[in-house]
């Protein structure tokens, strides 16, 4: 009996002294590939590459400065961490915090959060598009929540856009500046042209009238007729348009449909993306549709022109489109001169002749067209409009005439509610949102390749603080427990191992 309870003894002693294993992290696990390098904006307004920390683990968080709740904490609990963190890998520990909020968190706001909160590294922020990409990496799920539809999140390109102009001179050398307003009839002729479908139009008290679409026209004694309709974005329902196609503004109104009256309303469907489209329902319950992609000198100029209410004849040929007269005035038979178009060079300040159709010039922001006996020199600089003090309650000018008039409003400034020919501030520019977003901090190694994750703010600065030295020991950081000093569970093994051969020795004797 005896033998066999001290065989019992050896056996566990020896088990016990084979070498223990590094203790599991209190975070949770990741086997994930790296996240790779990028670069971001760092506090100090300076390009920062996520390569540029060279330390062997790295603590990545995500926050903004709006945030009340768990980003203090997460920042106050990552500030202990680093305190806690053993002299000996203290160096070889970095920490870094990403803005989930990349429209408010300047770097000037960033730095204001640091001193408030006395912590050192770095903050990063960027554009939307760079930490959409950084996020993803991560698998961060992050949602700009917009609670003021005001200026409706207007991205930089609808900006441009808003603020695309023409300039236009004329045969007499006079010029004008045209800016880019779109009524319904330029989104319809520019959707017959990128759809392929004929147009018959004419010119009446009321402006354009739509009588034919594909060689579907309507009869004349009125037993169908094509109807124009609206995309309510609210309700998301179409609607029949209040007013003709020429007093539809295509910035605001961006899905059109063409209805004929007798065919079956059931078959529009609900415009997706977010370019403009117009829709067709013919007589005989057939449907086509088209977008508008591209933002093109051609849409610019087609635009401009309606906007302002001057006539404008652009053909369709082999080559591109091309504008064959403004205004009723078209190049003459012995081509002494032909309607040019021209650039903006923004480095020099001057104008050019385009190098290639309008068709060929993407996203323009200014383009002018003038006779080609016009020097470019003797064209005006983009900006050149003046206008009367009194003109749009001093805050902008009139541009267009008659019907077609309207104001260009001052930055700060919009139409007043129902009278686009006054000016009135613009009580907020900026929408009211919030974000939406997952909360996770990440301890990373030195591939970069995040191994532990901490969910919310409900950890312990210690417990984070194992876990990054439990990573610097798998990483070789710093000496294993086990191979230097025995660990707790060691000497507790040995103790209660010892225990129980002292009592079955009593047993014994």
């Amino acid at each position: 009996m005896r033998r066999i309870a001290l065989f019992l003894v050896a056996l566990l002693l020896s088990v016990t002294l084979v070498s223990v294993p590094a203790s599991a992290f209190n975070g949770f696990q990741l086997s994930t590939p790296s996240v790779g390098n990028f670069t971001l904006t760092d506090q100090n307004n300076s390009d920062m590459k996520f390569s540029d920390l060279t330390e062997d683990i790295v603590v990545v968080s995500f926050f903004f400065t709006r945030c009340t709740d768990v980003c203090p904490i997460i920042t106050q609990n990552l500030k202990m961490v680093q305190q806690q963190i053993p002299d000996e890998i203290a160096d070889e520990v970095g920490f870094v915090s990403i803005t989930l909020d990349p429209r408010h968190d300047t770097p000037e706001v960033m730095t204001d959060y640091m001193n408030l909160h006395r912590v050192e590294w770095p903050h990063l922020t960027g554009n939307s598009s760079e930490l959409a990409d950084v996020w993803s990496r991560f698998g961060m799920a992050v949602e700009e929540i917009v609670t003021d539809p005001h200026d409706d999140n207007m991205s930089d390109m609808d900006g441009q856009i808003h603020n695309s102009s023409v300039i236009y001179t004329n045969e007499n050398g006079t010029s004008l500046e045209l800016m880019f307003l779109p009524t319904g009839m330029t989104l319809t002729t520019l959707a017959a042209d990128e759809a392929g479908w004929s147009l018959n139009t004419s010119d009446s008290q009321f402006g354009t009238m739509v009588n034919g679409i594909n060689g579907y026209d309507a009869p004349a004694d009125w037993s169908w007729w094509w109807s124009l309709k609206l995309f309510n974005q609210t309700s998301g329902d179409w609607e029949d348009s209040p007013v003709g196609i020429d007093s539809i503004n295509a910035l605001e109104e961006q899905h059109i449909a063409w209805f004929s009256s007798q065919a079956n309303e059931s078959l529009m469907t609900t415009p997706t993306g977010d370019d403009p489209s117009v829709q067709v329902i013919f007589p005989d319950n057939t449907t086509d549709s088209t977008i508008i992609p591209n933002f093109t000198g051609h849409h610019l100029t087609q635009g401009a022109f309606d906007g302002a209410g001057i006539d404008v004849n652009i053909s369709d040929s082999s080559f591109g489109h091309f504008l064959d007269s403004i205004n009723g005035v078209s190049a003459p038979e012995d081509w002494s001169w032909w309607w040019e178009l021209h650039t903006w060079n923004q480095s020099n300040m001057t104008w050019e002749d385009a190098e290639v159709g309008m068709d060929g010039i993407e996203d323009p922001m200014t383009i002018a067209w003038a006779p080609s006996s016009v020097n470019n020199t003797d064209i005006p600089a983009p900006g050149f409009a003046t206008w009367e003090a009194t003109e749009c309650s001093g805050h902008g000018w009139i541009m267009g005439s008659g019907q077609n008039a309207h104001c260009m409003c001052d930055a700060g400034y919009e139409w007043a509610e129902d009278d686009n020919l006054r000016c009135v501030q613009i009580i907020s520019e900026e929408p009211e949102y919030t974000v939406g977003h997952s909360t996770i901090t990440y301890i990373l190694d030195e591939e970069k390749k995040p191994r532990v994750s901490w969910l919310s703010d409900k950890w312990l600065p210690e417990n984070f603080v194992e876990d990054i030295i439990t990573l610097a020991e798998k990483e070789g950081l710093i000496e294993i427990e086990s191979e230097g000093i025995p660990s707790v569970g060691l000497i507790l093994s040995v103790v209660m191992i010892s225990m129980a051969a002292i009592s079955l020795r009593a047993k014994s004797e």
